[in-house]
């Protein structure tokens, strides 16, 4: 039996007896129809970045673009280890575009993954400091701060060691593949990133579109000068942005490396990136 006026074909239905249900409804189902189509062009969008459809020059305008903007508020950097004087003057030197804290990789130890979370960047750089460990636990808190969508800066042979682990050098065993360099080994089984190498030269741009390097090619911009930099000789896994060369051997050096993830971003300094203002400054909005 159905209601006076009603019954299976129409009529008086629920939607009439209440009106606000039946709109309630209306907008579910729309809502429904809507959720799969916006995750799919967040799949295809982030695919695209993958895949190197669409790039880190590639123009984002609209309201995509406010996802991926940093806005008006400095962006939340922690920095693991001690990193040099220069990096310090650049960062205070713009405290609208970061704000920053310093802590240790062994004060990290205890739910470093949360600690982590309340940060927009990371900049790991030991390279002032001895003791290049970092616990196996902060390790994996980075690899998957990065892959959630994290920002990470590493500087030279920062993170290259574990406590306790004496067969562990490198990043790899550590961090996973978030770095992009690695540690290989030469003649006698020495690992590169334990032998740092002084080289007098130029820094060269590998990519002048790139927004961390656009607008410089050369370092020191007048190539009259040279510049005294603390190198690695590290293999890049990722995209290389910037070299480094000896003027007399003519032997060359990643300068800046980038790795991106799904969503998350790594860059890798092999040089203290305090003494390259302009590009540590562009490397900061770059990743906000």
């Amino acid at each position: 039996m159905y209601p006076e006026g009603g019954g299976a074909g129409g009529g008086t239905g629920a939607a009439d007896y209440y009106p606000d249900e039946g709109l309630k409804g209306k907008l579910g189902v729309h809502l429904e129809g809507f959720i799969p189509l916006i995750l799919i062009i967040i799949i295809v969008f982030f695919l695209a970045i993958r895949f190197d459809f669409v790039t880190s020059s590639t123009p984002i305008v609209g309201p995509i673009a406010d996802l991926f903007e940093g806005g008006d508020k400095p962006a939340k950097m922690l920095i693991i280890g001690s990193t040099s004087q220069e990096v310090i003057d650049v960062l205070n030197d713009n405290p609208k575009l970061v704000k920053y804290i310093v802590r240790t990789a062994d004060s990290l130890r205890r739910n470093p993954r949360e600690q982590l979370a309340q940060f927009d960047m990371v900049l790991l750089d030991q390279s002032q400091e001895p003791n290049k460990e970092v616990s196996l636990e902060l390790g994996d808190a980075v690899e998957k701060y990065v892959n959630s969508g994290g920002k990470l800066m590493v500087v030279l042979d920062s993170g290259t060691k574990r406590p306790g682990a004496f067969d562990v050098i490198g990043w790899e065993n550590t961090f996973g593949d978030v770095v992009p360099v690695s540690c290989d080994r030469v003649v006698q089984e020495i690992p590169v990133c334990t032998n740092r190498i002084f080289v007098r030269g130029h820094l060269f741009s590998e990519n002048e579109d790139h927004p961390i390097m656009k607008g410089i090619s050369v370092f020191p911009a007048d190539p009259a000068f040279a510049a005294t930099f603390e190198v690695l000789d590290v293999s890049p896994k990722g995209k290389e942005l910037a070299y480094i060369q000896d003027p007399s051997t003519k032997k060359t050096f990643p300068g800046i490396v980038e790795k991106p993830s799904i969503v998350g971003k790594s860059i890798y300094f092999n040089y203290n990136p305090g003494i390259t203002r302009g590009i540590l400054e562009s490397s900061i909005k770059y990743l906000r």
